[in-house]
């Protein structure tokens, strides 16, 4: 009876002790596999991840930039985009007035003929004869286009200055192509790759030379007709797109006729009455004088005092004449000087605004490239990060593309 008890006994510690080292096995290999399970996850975790990649075209070569440099890209191509238009501003402005002063310097050489023939007797005779038919300030615009602006041609020469600005333009804008192919080539060269085996890449494809360097490449045709359809479209007008040069003759002789020589020029009843009353005297005397040297008698003594008469007068006139001019020419030619200038003076306002919005508008779509570049595939950023973030390091680690 004692031994079958014992016998129990036996048995039911060793149904326990068994259990405990079930147990045990089991709790060491379930750790043991959880253990394994957490050290795969934690290396996979730590794996590189997909890296994402900007791909650029550049003198047609696909080059790799790290996404996390597209924001400096963007940046250093905003700076150098409006360096360039800054610099051929600055270059137009420079080339527009002396390209003016240039096509107006014949016309000023040529206002001292205008003067000498007005100051003559022929100058002062002709003004009689067309203010007794009644177009005397069309006779004066007629001598003044003849004596002035036609042999100083410059109708001519402002559509010849047309043309070399516009190739000057063309240059000007071909050169700063070139100068930001090389901005883009020293970035690039600095912080890219040629693309070839690796891991895993995503990101976006840019060619640069579709946006920066072919819009700065146009042709003499396209400058051309950019230019005469800015013209046409301000206030510069339509009629001086088409044929500049005659419009600004016409512009600068009625800017001329406004002046307060020309209109005294023009009203000679008031000079005539004064130069009589000089005049009157002395002719009656030139009369006399004739009469007394002619025959006493007869028609030939009429004939003699006629001629005397006539002497004296074309005397008298031409002492009057140089008189007037001793007195007023000075006055005379700086009134003309004047008004030639304001009209070269507005020529170059009009000409510097019109190439003014021709560069503008050629550089716009540079611009908008150069801040697009900040912006990742499929992203979008706020107008004041993609401008000029206020923290480029953090705003660098936003850049990043996701994985796609």
């Amino acid at each position: 009876m004692s031994h079958g008890k014992a016998s129990a006994s036996r048995r039911i510690w060793l149904g326990f002790f068994a259990m405990i080292v079930l147990l045990a096995l089991f709790a060491s290999f379930a750790l043991l596999r959880g253990g394994k399970q957490l050290a795969e996850m934690q290396v996979q975790q730590q794996a590189a991840p997909v890296q994402a990649l900007l791909y650029v075209i550049l003198n047609g070569e696909q080059r790799v930039i790290p996404e996390a440099k597209r924001l400096q890209l963007s940046l250093d191509m905003q700076d150098a985009v409006d360096a360039e238009r800054k610099m051929l501003h600055q270059q137009l402005q420079q080339q527009i007035d002396m390209a003016v002063d240039a096509a107006f310097a014949p016309v000023h050489g040529h206002v001292e003929a205008f003067a000498d023939w007005y100051y003559s007797l022929t100058g002062e005779y002709m003004r009689y004869a067309h203010a007794v038919g009644g177009d005397m300030a069309d006779y004066l615009e007629q001598r003044l286009r003849e004596t002035v602006f036609l042999p100083a041609a410059l109708d001519v020469n402002l559509e010849a200055m047309l043309v070399d600005l516009n190739d000057r333009l063309l240059r000007g804008m071909q050169e700063s192509g070139g100068r930001l192919a090389a901005q883009l080539q020293l970035f690039v060269s600095a912080n890219s790759w040629s693309p070839g085996a690796g891991g895993s890449v995503a990101g976006d494809s840019l060619n640069l030379d579709q946006l920066f360097v072919s819009n700065l490449q146009p042709n003499t045709a396209d400058i051309n007709r950019q230019v005469f359809a800015t013209l046409a479209a301000t206030g510069t007008g339509a009629a001086l797109a088409k044929g500049m040069g005659a419009a600004v003759v016409k512009k600068t002789v009625a800017e001329i006729a406004a002046t307060k020589s020309f209109h005294a020029a023009s009203a000679l009843l008031a000079k005539l009455a004064t130069k009589s009353a000089v005049k009157g005297g002395g002719a009656l005397a030139g009369a006399g004088a004739g009469a007394a040297i002619c025959s006493p008698a007869g028609p030939g003594a009429l004939v003699c005092g006629a001629i005397g008469g006539l002497v004296a007068w074309v005397a008298i006139d031409k002492a009057v004449i140089e008189l007037d001019e001793a007195l007023n020419r000075e006055g005379f030619e700086n009134d003309i000087h004047a008004a030639i200038t304001i009209q070269q003076e507005q020529l170059k306002a009009s000409l510097q605004q019109v190439y003014a919005k021709v560069l503008d508008e050629r550089f716009l779509p540079l611009e908008k490239n150069a801040q697009a570049l900040a912006v990742p595939a499929g992203e979008f950023i706020p107008a004041d990060l993609l401008l000029r973030p206020a923290n480029e390091a953090d705003y660098e680690t936003q850049a990043v593309s996701p994985v796609k």
